[in-house]
């Protein structure tokens, strides 16, 4: 009796490890536009969640990024950022996408496209809309 609740056990346990194997291999869902995000906005972010994010303006080394909640599309944060501890980055209106990773909250995360480091956009205060938490 031991032995086949041991077995059991055993065979439980395998079948979760490979369920969350498989669980972590799967690709994401697309995320669906809300009406309120404009069209030029790209989703960035994990399965678990993200931001849209509209380019609105580049000069010299500042982007001017919209940044929307996932779900229902209202703007969180419109702001200048430029990098910080980034080597490498040269965004423009036709690559700036590939740079962005996703926004914490704060700062936007960018993988430095030469030596695959992070760096980070940070926002210039400031800034044109942040949403009020109340």
């Amino acid at each position: 009796m031991r032995t086949k609740f041991i077995y059991l056990l055993a065979g439980i346990i395998i079948f979760l490890v490979l369920f969350m194997i498989w669980l972590s291999k799967r690709p994401c869902e697309q995320w669906k536009r809300p009406a309120n995000v404009p069209e030029s906005a790209v989703w960035k972010g994990g399965c678990d969640g993200g931001n849209w994010m509209e380019l609105v303006d580049i000069k010299d080394d500042t982007l001017r990024i919209r940044i929307y909640r996932d779900w229902n599309g209202e703007l969180i944060l419109d702001a200048d950022f430029v990098s910080e501890n980034c080597t490498d980055l040269h965004p423009t209106v036709a690559n700036w996408n590939k740079y962005i990773d996703f926004f914490d909250g704060t700062k936007i995360y960018s993988k430095n496209q030469l030596d695959s480091s992070i760096c980070q956009l940070v926002p210039v205060f400031p800034v044109y809309y942040e949403e009020k938490i109340e």
